[in-house]
């Protein structure tokens, strides 16, 4: 695994699905949805890039990270993808 794309993941991917949940919640909790709905659009995007560093250091192409919008079933997906990079 690549360490430099692996620790890029996660400064991306912690705080995306953070907010992908606070979003959500606000979402239902308030009246009026769309800050809520905001901040999980930007979680999502968060997310994206955070996998994309983490398909990165996994010598897999960036494109798995369409797995964000799986939410936590993505990162789960993601986790079981075999190393491919040639580095330990």
């Amino acid at each position: 695994m690549i360490k430099r794309y692996n620790n890029l993941s996660f400064v991306f991917a912690i705080p995306g699905l953070i907010l992908q949940f606070v979003g959500r919640y606000l979402q239902m909790s308030q009246p009026d949805p769309t800050v809520g709905l905001l901040i999980a659009i930007v979680g999502t995007v968060l997310l994206l890039v955070g996998f994309a560093y983490y398909a990165m250091a996994k010598g897999r192409n960036p494109a798995w990270c369409l797995m964000a919008f799986l939410s936590c079933i993505g990162l789960i997906i993601l986790a079981c993808l075999k190393d491919k990079s040639g580095t330990t």
